[in-house]
């Protein structure tokens, strides 16, 4: 019994830098970046391990700055940062590492571009010198949070694939916002109580059950653009959606740290999972 006890904990370590170091959730962004190359039929060399390896330095970076707490209170993520800090570090040099690779090896001058905004707005949420007298940060613009994270996303998981891929992108922008930010206010209501007064998210504005609807509003919203734009089968994209909206009913109230960091940023790899299960559903 000793030895199985051991072995769990051992394993719930391993699982907790794994996710807490920002692998899984530069998993996710993988994920989503594979399922919009599917989509368009892309045929070329993917962007999704760039993506995941910019996601790697972007979160590292924003641990960096974590937002004001209130009195008292700290998430878990920034407790095992403080005990870990070079695990975290190590996490951005690879994502760093890899950036440059990836870049050189596809040797194409405009995603130069595309990153560098991307980026810019993904590192300028943080900064503490920012919009200092209201907080810090542009993350103390009130609701902006959950716009930035899925603007961000939106743009380098749909938005780049799309116009690599020679489609118009304009659908397929407003589906992965939608859907990035159906998924992003679990995390806020679950942060809603450790949040300074000057970080104000949905939760704060109107209240943590509304927002949940509010979420699985924005999510079959984009269930419908990927049913009648895209044409995915309708009957099984139901079934996973209804998943989805599930775990973000059950994100209230609040469920373990694990919930939100596993599951719910987990959730990318069902929807490439079930592409690549189309053909014989």
């Amino acid at each position: 019994m000793e030895n199985f006890n051991a072995f769990i904990n051992t394993l719930k370590g391993f699982i907790r830098t794994f996710v807490y170091a920002n692998f899984w959730v530069a998993g996710a962004v993988w994920g989503l970046t594979r399922f919009s190359e599917e989509l368009f039929r892309f045929s070329g060399t993917s962007i999704a391990v760039l993506n995941a390896a910019a996601t790697l330095v972007i979160y590292g970076f924003a641990r960096l700055f974590e937002g004001p707490a209130a009195v008292e209170g700290i998430s878990r993520i920034s407790q095992w940062r403080q005990k870990m800090p070079k695990t975290a570090f190590l996490s951005m040099g690879l994502g760093a590492a890899v950036i440059l690779f990836e870049l050189i090896r596809l040797n194409e001058a405009s995603l130069t571009g595309h990153y560098a905004l991307a980026g810019a707005f993904a590192l300028l949420y943080p900064l503490p010198f920012i919009l200092k007298r209201k907080g810090g940060g542009l993350r103390s613009v009130p609701g902006l949070k959950l716009i930035l994270i899925a603007l961000v996303w939106a743009y380098v998981t749909a938005v780049i694939p799309a116009l690599r891929a020679g489609e118009d992108w304009h659908w397929a922008f407003i589906e992965r916002f939608l859907w990035t930010a159906a998924l992003t206010i679990p995390f806020d209501i679950r942060d809603a109580e450790i949040d300074a007064h000057s970080i104000r998210t949905l939760p704060h504005l109107i209240g943590s059950k509304n927002s949940v609807w509010a979420a699985n509003l924005l999510l079959w919203v984009s269930y419908l653009i990927l049913v009648n734009y895209f044409a995915l089968p309708w009957i099984p994209l139901t079934g996973l959606f209804l998943f989805f909206g599930t775990a973000i009913i059950r994100s209230y109230p609040k469920m373990g740290d694990f919930y939100y960091s596993l599951l719910i940023e987990g959730l990318p790899f069902l929807l490439l999972g079930l592409w690549y299960l189309l053909p014989y559903l």
